[in-house]
C-alpha cells in the first residue's frame, strides 16, 4: 500500500520494483526520461544492464501497457525502430506525452535525460537534452493532467568530490518527484 521510490544506481536497479508494481496486477505506463532508448535486447552481451531496463519491462511486464521516452537523442538502429520521433513546442510536447499515459505512471528518471551540464559526470552523458525546468513542467503537467504516480527512480547521479552539480540536479530532481507524487495521490 506504499509509494515507493528508487534512488540510485545504474539504470538497471529499478527493474525489481517495475516487475513488483506488475505483480499488483493493475496496468500502468512508464514515463521514461533518459539520453537513450534502453530498449537493447543486451548490452555487452549483458542481458540485464541499464542499456536493456525498458526492452526487460517490455518483454516481462505486461501490465507497463505503455512506455513513453522523453529526452532521447543517443539510440542504436534496433532501439530506432521502436521509436517515434517528431518535432514541435515543449508545452504541446508535454501535452502529447502526458495523453498516452495511463492513469497510473511509474515515472523512471534517468538523470542523464537532463542535459550534460547539470549532471557532467553521469557514467553516460550525451549532449543536448532537457533542461531541469523543462522536466520539472512535463512533470507538473503529468500531474496536472489527473494522472497518478505510482511509484518513481532516480539513477545515474554520479557527484564528483569537486563539483557539486551534480549532486544538486539529482537532489533536486528528487525532491521535485516526491513533491508531484505525493500531490498527484492526494484524495
Amino acid at each position: 500500500g506504499k509509494t515507493v521510490g528508487l534512488v540510485g544506481g545504474d539504470h538497471s536497479t529499478p527493474y525489481g520494483l517495475v516487475q513488483a508494481l506488475g505483480e499488483r496486477g493493475e496496468g500502468f505506463g512508464i514515463l521514461h526520461i533518459d539520453a537513450h532508448c534502453d530498449l537493447r535486447r543486451a548490452y555487452e552481451g549483458f542481458e540485464y544492464s541499464h542499456a536493456s531496463i525498458m526492452y526487460n519491462v517490455l518483454r516481462d511486464v505486461p501490465q507497463a501497457e505503455r512506455i513513453v521516452e522523453v529526452g532521447v537523442r543517443d539510440y542504436c538502429d534496433a532501439e530506432a525502430e521502436l521509436a517515434a520521433f517528431e518535432g514541435e513546442t515543449w508545452g504541446a510536447t508535454c501535452r502529447r506525452i502526458v495523453a498516452e499515459l495511463p492513469e497510473r505512471v511509474y515515472v523512471s528518471f534517468d538523470i542523464d535525460g537532463l542535459s550534460v551540464e547539470y549532471c557532467p559526470h553521469t557514467g553516460t552523458p550525451v549532449a543536448g537534452g532537457l533542461t531541469f525546468n523543462q522536466a520539472v513542467y512535463l512533470l507538473h503537467e503529468t500531474v496536472r493532467s489527473g494522472r497518478r504516480i505510482i511509484g518513481f527512480d532516480v539513477v545515474e547521479v554520479c557527484p564528483a568530490p569537486d563539483e557539486r552539480i551534480d549532486a544538486i540536479t539529482g537532489a533536486r530532481m528528487l525532491w521535485k518527484l516526491c513533491g508531484q507524487t505525493l500531490k498527484s495521490n492526494e484524495s
